[in-house]
């Protein structure tokens, strides 16, 4: 059911090519605190609450691969119908590659192996929903008017490694929308929409984990008056 409401939603964007979060799994709050002791015992006071407050400023960044058995892979993804299951199964590197390329914006990141397990920082996983890449022909005819356009549902969550806790989960859908066969700098006209749509998704996964990510409000002088 979930990945049937994921998939509507990018069906639905419209607008100039982009990825959006299209939903998020809040956790809540926490808040401990230990038993009563003498005051004076400084040491075994046990005190925790974030109030809401996310986490941020990773010390380092993982990335397993997305897992994409179960997605849906359609449209312009390869040269031939053979080429598929290939293309299929290196869309998770080839994303990978594009997060590590952004996250390391954040802090360092580094891809894992399928048998390596992270000790510290963030680790950033999750699963594609739905791959497709569109018509080229359809884009070239009446792209400005949303034919022939690609799509790209995932589900993405990010661990806290040490405290072995979901510290934000997310949905993401979106795709070239409403783009002509030139593109622009975000969507590839006649090119291989999905390969766009896998930037402009790892791209938006760095702006959501971001505190400040466009620095709104910064000044490089400050005048009081």
């Amino acid at each position: 059911m979930k990945q049937l409401i994921v998939i509507a939603s990018s069906l639905l964007l419209c607008s100039c090519a982009d990825m959006v979060v299209t939903r998020t799994y809040v956790t809540g709050s926490t808040s401990q605190v230990g038993a009563e002791v003498d005051a004076k015992d400084v040491g075994s006071v046990r005190y925790q609450i974030n109030c809401g407050v996310g986490e941020a400023n990773p010390s380092a960044i993982y990335i397993r691969p997305f897992c994409i058995d179960e997605a849906t892979i359609t449209g312009d993804v390869s040269d031939s119908e053979g080429e598929v299951p290939i293309r299929k199964a290196l869309l998770p590197l080839q994303f990978a590659g594009d997060l590590k390329e952004e996250l390391s914006k954040m802090a360092p990141a580094r891809i894992l192996e399928s048998d390596e397990v992270p000790k510290t920082g963030w680790l950033v996983e999750g699963q594609f929903l739905l791959v497709d890449g569109g018509d080229p022909v359809g884009r070239f005819f009446f792209g400005t008017f949303g034919a022939g356009r690609s799509h790209l549902a995932l589900h993405v969550k990010v661990t806290d490694v040490e405290e072995r806790r979901v510290i934000y989960e997310f949905d993401m859908a979106g795709g070239s929308r409403q783009q002509g066969k030139h593109g622009t700098l975000r969507a590839s006209g006649l090119g291989d929409a999905a390969s766009f749509d896998l930037h402009n998704a790892a791209e938006r996964i760095l702006l959501v984990l971001s505190p400040d990510p466009f620095r709104y409000g910064h000044r490089s002088s400050v005048v009081l008056r």
